[in-house]
């Protein structure tokens, strides 16, 4: 039996090429998918300002997480120490700068007015939870080795 194409273009029993875009694809689409249904519980429980609400604290989760992953895709070829590195210094200035707009935002009377904060907090929070969910499944389906396979000299791995 040949081996088949998979849904991202690698091939069945090969290792996944690029895990960290594995991940941020199963992550957008569940964010999307909570998101999306947070959107439309909030228009129901409070109008166009909870749509506002919800879709604003669903790009807010996808521009900070999706910041996250896309570095760590940058920095695969690093040592293990450096990615960790990479990692930890993302995070902690996503964090602020992600608290410091929440600074802002909270005190900004125009966003008062027209955004529900509500639902951009409940939302923000279930679309995270989501997000990590997608994450956690793509990782879990994603085919990484944990060793290196010895080749040959024809290039041919050995069995």
């Amino acid at each position: 039996m040949a081996p088949r194409d998979t849904a991202d273009g690698d091939i069945a029993g090969r290792a996944t090429r690029n895990p960290a875009l594995a991940m941020l694809r199963g992550a957008l689409v569940a964010a999307a998918v909570a998101g999306l249904n947070a959107a439309l519980i909030a228009a129901v429980a409070a109008g166009a300002a909870g749509v506002w609400g919800a879709l604003l604290g669903l790009l807010m989760v996808i521009v900070f997480s999706g910041i996250g992953l896309l570095v760590l895709h940058a920095a695969r070829r690093t040592s293990p120490t450096t990615q960790l590195a990479v990692a930890l210094a993302s995070y902690t200035g996503r964090i602020g700068i992600f608290g410091g707009l929440l600074a802002i935002a909270l005190s900004s009377e125009w966003l008062d007015a027209h955004v529900d904060l509500t639902a951009l907090g409940i939302t923000a929070m279930v679309v995270a939870m989501a997000w990590t969910a997608g994450e956690i499944w793509a990782w879990s389906h994603a085919r990484i080795p944990i060793y290196d396979l010895d080749e040959n000299a024809a290039g041919q791995v050995a069995r």
